[in-house]
């Protein structure tokens, strides 16, 4: 009958029962262990990447792309489902996928549950019907494979483990139920037919011993006994074998000896440990969600965070809430890991769960056998074990394998990650408050006076959603009833929360866990808040601390297991919570150490950003650096593809390290830094590079008449970039300033001078004064020749040739074109080099050479793309699709123009992201999408309006006709003008 009432197989092949048939071959392999997945987990989403580890048992067999596999697989599973009487959804979202079934829809929860209701009627007495409940479970599962159809070493696991929990104790209790009955033949029945390694199943072990006497095969009792006592003791298990001679003389003393008590039964109270649960309790539901997932069957669940965050409160409430789930009772303990007391050893919390059930531990005086008489008492029984502030791994290993038919729920604020390997056990962070739960929170605490206050909100926020903080400051703040809560708003806001509640508050609990690590982790965290940025890498922490990269990194792994300090995107790389990183400034209390720890890190950045610079433009001038007074580690990078990589990984921490240079006056660091970023300017990150020589400039100007050279260059630079943004008047006007800079700063500045002809000229061409530009630029050219610049030539040389082609003397821009290639090929300069093939190709596109121009601009877009400079890709780009629209390919050339308003916009290149629009818009018109020609037009005549007015001017005429069109009346059937008579052709 139980079998009827399932719809779906997992014990064994994945099946859907339909009216009498149980179909195991309803889809293909894959898509069956894929439902059988999620019908271990009814109702709970399932994460894809897990599925994936699942689902595929070698890496050699996954598709190329897993995560769509999963998505067409559960599309075909949809339609098998169909065919099921009552719905049965499967959603997909989030990342995640999730079958909406009731459990007992599944043979394997429809097993579980019977297998309960057998214990329960065992506990009331009731034998008689405990045995038809446990023989109506193994109807459903006697020796089929669960998970047939997966073969991955998660789906083992899970097969392992239901096994061990679940069908061994449901089997231990069908023997004990038949002992009490007297039906002692069939015991031993069950067993030969079971035959079980004893070795893993010693409960089962004592009920065949058990059987044995009570029909008097003592012989044979003893022979069996011997031979698994020697087997224990071979395998190093003492107390296995010490239990099992207690069990032995137990039956000889006693010759008849009745059965053990009934697991649960009056013998046996139920403990109730919990600690009282909070008053009010806000917020987590997400959380409530994953743990009642996660506790849906025996196993152990870790839930972690930041000291503060509010770990046993929400285990507590959580346990308090779901009580009916362990009617058998709640065993639970402080380990006091992180207090400042002394540490709760593994003996006393098996005293302490004895004595929750019933057993004095002074009666057993062996510790061992205590151990022993616990793990015999929970033995098939379903507890909530709560092991509440664990240290480390070692306090609770020895501890685990006494549960393992429990749920057992561990909270630490280390991540415990050595359980790994042995347990596999689920994981859940306990992370800060959102806002709103964090206001309740306080208001809750403070009463009607923070109501509707915008107070409520700011002091939340300099808890940084942290409970500890919050009911701290909750307290301060109710014991002080006559203040304003806007003034505890300004007076925290300055103050912080880390030093109130002193013996209780953020600091001490802080503390508690930074005095449990090593002496390089606690070096670590001291430093790592000098660090500005909102996150930071291993080479840049191991230069500050002065250690070498492995050891930082492990200091910083083991911070991440103790969550005082957070992993980042990649794996070098971790970050800070606000109020951990307030705490983490608080200890660098000597002004010695913070400086010489804030010059390491500033040393740092100077000589990798160097050491970059010099790989990716050997040929250009080099930025004058001052000596460093200490030895850093910096990086030495392989090629150019790693220092540009660098350069774009570290924009936000290079962008806060320079900042954080001109408030505490190393302004030298500053100006050096922010000139050694011109690899942004290639990625196309102008508006960051426009940020840091902003505060350089800040910086040069702070050091006076000193720095009137490195202010200029700072300038020239500012105007360069804002040229390459195709903001001009701008450009010209830092241009303008640089000029003078180096006029005034004597000694020889012929290569800044050279630099601002350069770009002046540049801004000339482009604004339409062409012949001005061409002899601004050969004055450059001149200057960068007289003092033997070459890699400055290749560059003028480009830009020259550029100012003739827009004149129409083609003759002399191809030859100049030339000469840059043919020294930038000279010096290996492959930049260079795709910037003279980039304009080749514009050459050869105004001489109506289409096919020489397609040439040409693809070997620049290979190089460009192969150094990732995003800028030149767009202007390839946006050349490209005029191109191919030329050449009549309108589809190239839709693609390479959204591929150049894609790149150009990133670089903020206006003027040639424009062009693609207006070639985009042409294409969408002759498709007659005339719409989307319409808002391709708009944006591009948004772009030109303030640098180029007469395409700007072009653009509206074009749009004007586009719209006239567009609003043309259309014909229609139901007209009353025109005849649609079907007849008339």
């Amino acid at each position: 009958m139980a079998l009827v009432d399932a719809r779906f197989t997992i014990l064994g092949p994945t099946g859907m029962r339909v009216g009498d048939r149980v179909d195991t071959q309803w889809g293909p392999s894959k898509e069956r262990a894929l439902l059988a997945v999620l019908l271990t987990r009814p109702g709970s989403p399932v994460p894809a990447a897990e599925l994936i580890d699942w689902v595929w048992s070698d890496e050699r067999e996954l598709p190329k792309n897993p995560t769509n596999a999963l998505h067409l697989y559960s599309s075909r599973i949809r339609t098998a489902l169909e065919s099921l009487p009552n719905q049965v959804e499967l959603l997909v979202g989030g990342g995640s996928f999730q079958i909406k079934v009731d459990r007992n829809a599944v043979d394997y929860f429809r097993f579980l549950d019977l297998v309960d209701r057998a214990r329960e009627l065992a506990q009331g007495g009731d034998h008689q019907q405990a045995l038809v409940a446990i023989r109506s479970a193994f109807t459903i599962w006697q020796r089929q494979v669960p998970l047939a159809d997966l073969s991955s070493d998660r789906a083992e696991a899970w097969r392992r483990k239901a096994v061990l929990n679940r069908q061994m104790p449901a089997y231990n209790l069908l023997c004990e139920e038949l002992l009490v009955l007297g039906r002692y033949g069939e015991v031993l029945e069950v067993l030969d037919d079971l035959d079980p390694d004893y070795r893993l199943h010693p409960a089962l072990l004592k009920r065949r011993l058990d059987a044995l006497y009570r029909l008097m095969r003592t012989e044979e009792a003893t022979q069996l006994y011997l031979a698994m006592h020697k087997a224990f003791r071979v395998d190093q298990d003492d107390m296995a074998a010490d239990d099992l001679r207690e069990f032995h003389d137990g039956l000889r003393e006693n010759r008849v000896v009745p059965a053990e008590p009934v697991v649960g039964s009056a013998v046996v109270p139920v403990p109730q440990q919990l600690p009282l649960d909070v008053s009010v309790f806000v917020g987590r539901q997400d959380e409530f969600a994953a743990l009642d997932a996660a506790t849906a069957e025996p196993g152990v669940t870790v839930l972690g965070g930041v000291g503060g965050v509010g770990k046993t409160a929400f285990v507590v409430h959580w346990a308090h809430t779901r009580r009916s789930r362990f009617p058998q009772g709640v065993l639970f303990v402080d380990l006091q890991g992180f207090s400042d007391g002394a540490v709760m050893a593994p003996s006393s919390v098996v005293d302490r769960f004895l004595q929750g059930l019933g057993v004095s531990p002074d009666r057993i005086a062996n510790p061992d056998h205590r151990v022993a008489k616990l793990q015999s008492l929970l033995a098939g029984r379903r507890l909530l074990i709560v092991l509440d502030n664990a240290r480390d791994e070692r306090q609770i290993e020895g501890l685990l394998p006494l549960f393992p038919s429990c749920v057992v729920v561990v909270t630490s604020r280390s991540r415990l990650s050595g359980l790994e390997a042995r347990l596999t056990p689920r994981r859940i962070s306990i992370d800060p408050l959102e806002a709103e739960a964090g206001s309740r929170l306080l208001l809750d605490r403070i009463g009607q006076r923070g109501e509707g206050t915008s107070a409520l909100l700011e002091l939340t926020s300099v808890c940084c959603g942290l409970p500890l903080a919050l009911k701290v400051l909750a307290n301060h703040i109710a014991t002080r009833p006559g203040v304003r809560l806007s003034a505890f708003v300004d007076h925290f806001r300055e103050r912080g929360v880390l030093d109130i509640g002193t013996m209780h508050g953020p600091r001490a609990v802080f503390m508690q866990s930074l005095r449990a690590l090593e002496s390089d982790a606690r070096l670590v965290f001291r430093a790592i808040g000098a660090h500005p940025a909102p996150d930071v890498s291993v080479s840049a922490v191991a230069a500050m601390v002065e250690l070498p990269p492995r050891r930082a990194h492990e200091a910083m792994d083991a911070l991440v297991e103790a969550h005082l300090l957070e992993q980042a995107s990649e794996l070098d790389r971790f970050k800070l919570h606000d109020l951990l990183r307030e705490f983490s400034v608080s200890l660098l209390e000597d002004p010695e150490e913070r400086t010489r720890i804030e010059r390491r890190m500033l040393d740092f950045y100077l000589r990798t950003a160097e050491n970059a610079d010099m790989l990716l433009f050997p040929t250009m001038v080099r930025v004058p650096t001052s000596p460093s007074g200490e030895r850093v580690d910096a990086i030495d990078f392989s090629d150019p593809a790693a220092a540009q990589l660098w350069c774009t990984v570290e924009i936000r921490s290079i962008l806060a390290v320079v900042g954080f240079a001109v408030e505490t006056a190393h302004f030298a660091y500053a100006t050096q830094i922010a000139l050694l970023m011109e690899a942004w300017v290639r990625n196309g990150r102008t508006a960051e590079m426009l940020t840091v020589l902003g505060l350089g400039l800040v910086a040069a100007k702070a050091l006076g008449a000193d720095a009137i050279a490195t202010a200029a260059d700072l300038m020239q630079q500012i105007g360069h970039t804002h040229l390459l943004r195709q903001e001009y008047r701008q450009a010209e006007r830092h241009v303008h300033s640089a000029h003078i800079a180096y006029l005034q700063a004597g000694g020889d500045q012929r290569s800044g001078i050279a630099s601002c002809l350069h770009t002046g000229a540049r801004i000339l061409v482009d604004t339409g004064s062409i012949h001005m530009g061409i002899d601004s630029h050969e004055r450059a050219l001149a200057i960068v020749r007289e003092i033997e610049e070459v890699g400055m030539e290749v560059f003028f040389l480009c830009r020259a040739g550029e100012a003739y082609q827009k004149a129409f003397e083609y003759e002399r821009a191809d030859s100049y074109y030339h000469q840059a290639l043919i020294l930038s090929r000279a010096q290996g300069e492959e930049w260079a080099e795709a910037a003279a093939l980039q304009l080749l190709g514009s050459l050869a596109f105004s001489r109506e050479r289409v096919d020489e121009a397609r040439s040409y601009a693809e070997q620049a877009l290979r190089k460009y793309a192969r150094r990732r400079a995003v800028g030149g890709v767009g202007g390839v780009c946006a050349l490209l699709c005029e191109i191919e629209a030329e050449a009549g390919d309108l589809w190239r050339a839709k693609q390479y123009a959204r591929q150049a308003i894609r790149f150009c916009g990133s670089a903020g290149a206006s003027l040639s992201e424009a062009t693609a629009l207006r070639v985009l818009s042409r294409i969408l018109e002759r498709a007659g999408q005339r719409d989307g020609a319409v808002e391709a037009l708009e944006r591009a005549r948004v772009l030109l309006l303030e640098q180029d007015v007469d395409r700007a001017d072009q653009m509206a005429s074009e749009l004007d006709r586009l719209r006239a069109e567009i609003d043309l009346p259309t014909s229609r059937n139901d007209s009353p003008v025109v005849d649609h008579d079907p007849e008339v052709r």
